[in-house]
């Protein structure tokens, strides 16, 4: 593989990692206790929250390691 390509796509990776870590935080805003869902909507609410909160960390992670690649 050419240098200038394997550099371009780095680039785009690093890119797609950045909108999904912006997209993860506007995601895993705290869950307010609503009275417009239940208790079993709102526990769901917290349990996607969580995992959304891990690929978010994992998507970070990801992140930094190809900024230093780059």
């Amino acid at each position: 593989m050419d240098k200038a390509v394997f550099k371009e796509r780095l680039i785009k990776e690093i890119e797609k990692q950045a909108k999904s870590i912006a997209l993860y935080k506007s995601m895993t805003n705290p869950v307010s206790p609503d009275d417009a869902i239940g208790r079993v909507s709102r526990m769901d609410a917290i349990n996607n929250k969580s995992v959304l909160e891990a690929a978010l960390r994992t998507a970070e992670e990801r992140y930094k390691k190809l900024k230093t690649i780059l």
